[in-house]
């Protein structure tokens, strides 16, 4: 009579191929994590930048009639410092030299993580609504 002894558990080739399985498994979710919130985090750049962008728009409007009466005043110091005033650190505005009614407002912002050029730009259009 010949006795067989059937195997309980596993052989320690088993258990390493799955452990090698497992551990890079969970190292490709936790670098895919790693991404996804770098990217969550520039897109909430983004958005802020988008909002400080729209500011500067807003901030222009109030005096539209006279930088459309005298352009000069677009290039006044004291004016262009206004515009990014209360802006977060870190986030720069990139205006025209000279005033157009139609014109881009860039804002830029540095983030190491993500190797795209980080800015956001608007094109703000103001039409002759004073009387010269």
């Amino acid at each position: 009579m010949e006795y067989r002894i059937k195997q309980q558990g596993f052989t320690m080739t088993e258990v390493l191929v799955s452990l090698v399985v497992s551990v890079t498994s969970l190292l490709a979710l936790g670098k895919a994590q790693l991404s996804s919130l770098q990217h969550a985090t520039n897109s909430f750049y983004y958005t802020v930048a988008t909002i400080q962008a729209q500011n500067v728009i807003e901030r222009i409007w109030p005096r539209i009639c006279d930088i459309q009466r005298q352009p000069a005043r677009f290039e006044d110091v004291n004016f262009r410092a206004s515009l990014s005033q209360g802006m977060p650190s870190g986030f720069n505005p990139i205006l025209p030299n000279t005033y157009q009614d139609t014109m881009p407002i860039t804002v830029t912002w540095q983030d190491g993580r993500i190797e795209n050029q980080n800015s956001v730009s608007l094109n703000a259009s103001f039409p002759h609504l004073c009387q010269a």
